[in-house]
């Protein structure tokens, strides 16, 4: 989640949604008769006699229902429009703006309680990417942040003509491995917690994997450009480069700790948590440190006595980090077999009586 506006004093917050994870926090901070805003479509019949067509539109309804659109990373907002385009004639009408992954948000004259502000802030993603992009004339180093773009050094790589193979290749190669201790150099002065590396062809292939060699330990992605140099990091942005790294950031993260989740279960069981009753008893006692779940679990609502949702927002407010897994990563098939939500244990649980 990239929060692009924040004025608390007028209560207006522009929300970019990034992942699945930002939608379930939309999910709980968002309330009937709140005003959201956001860009959607709405089918209208233009004038008598027409086709009834989909237009595209900025609507601001006052919400009556939120809730999340099964088997997608969808999330619905049902409300009335109290604002949109005149000629259209929809204020006053019913409207579903259908937020997804990508999207944008605007919080209008919102009044966030602490438990929300929590929420905000805490998965707010604070990144600093390193962009790289290069080609065989220019190479570009590009700090992405909160705040924006900065570059932070551009040259011309000087090489020669391809006619002398050998002094060439060797030049190339100097290249490289120059580039790659300006990454390693960046990264560590930086402090980034990733980098995004584009060219044309395979020279960031060539660069990603001499990193590697490095023993280069954090999330790095790589992408086509058509281009090196500055435009090129401009091109890697425009692609949405790195939103891509900052969800690999995030699954770096619970994949780190679903790995210690299986190693503890085998070690020490009474530390973990897993299935809907055992984590939610956990949580009862504050005991989770780490709660990972299924969005599919979130998506498909309340089964039972026990409401998923209800359990990860308090397991969230009690303290504990809260990772939505989506479908579509690598741990989801064995997430599901431990039914679909684990936690780590801060202590030892009770014996039930």
């Amino acid at each position: 989640m990239k929060i692009l506006e924040s004025d608390e004093k007028k209560g207006i917050y522009k929300i970019l949604v990034e992942d699945e994870e930002d939608l379930w926090v939309l999910r709980n901070i968002i309330r009937e008769g709140d005003l959201v805003e956001a860009t959607t479509t709405r089918e209208v019949k233009p004038g008598e006699g027409g086709e009834s067509r989909r237009f595209p539109m900025v609507l601001r309804v006052r919400v009556k229902d939120i809730e999340f659109q099964a088997f997608t990373d969808r999330l619905r907002i049902k409300g009335i429009v109290v604002e949109g385009p005149d000629k259209f004639g929809v204020v006053g009408k019913h409207h579903t703006l259908t937020i997804k992954p990508g999207d944008t948000v605007v919080l209008v004259e919102k009044r966030l309680d602490e438990f929300s502000r929590r929420l905000l802030e805490g998965f707010a993603r604070k990144r600093r990417i390193l962009a790289v992009a290069l080609d065989y004339e220019e190479v570009c180093f590009a700090l992405v942040t909160e705040q924006g773009v900065k570059t932070l050094r551009e040259y011309y790589t000087g090489l020669p003509g391809k006619e002398a193979v050998e002094e060439y290749e060797e030049a190339l190669r100097r290249l490289l491995d120059r580039v790659v201790d300006e990454v390693i150099e960046y990264s560590k002065n930086l402090r980034v917690d990733g980098v995004l590396i584009g060219s044309p062809g395979y020279l960031k292939d060539r660069v990603s994997a001499k990193i590697r060699e490095r023993g280069f330990d954090k999330p790095l992605l790589t992408d086509n450009t058509s281009y090196g140099g500055c435009k090129g990091v401009d091109e890697l942005l425009r692609r949405g480069g790195e939103k891509s790294l900052v969800g690999e950031l995030n699954m770096t993260a619970a994949l780190k700790y679903f790995e210690e989740f299986k190693n503890t279960i085998v070690r020490d069981p009474e530390q973990v948590a897993y299935g809907l009753d055992s984590v939610a008893r956990a949580v009862e006692f504050n005991a989770v440190r780490v709660l990972l779940v299924s969005s599919n679990m979130l998506w498909s609502g309340r089964e039972g006595p026990v409401d998923v949702n209800d359990v990860v927002v308090e397991a969230f407010r009690k303290g504990a980090e809260v990772y939505v897994i989506p479908p579509d990563s690598n741990i989801a098939p064995e997430l599901e077999g431990f039914g679909g939500i684990i936690a780590l244990l801060r202590f030892r649980l009770p014996y039930p009586p």
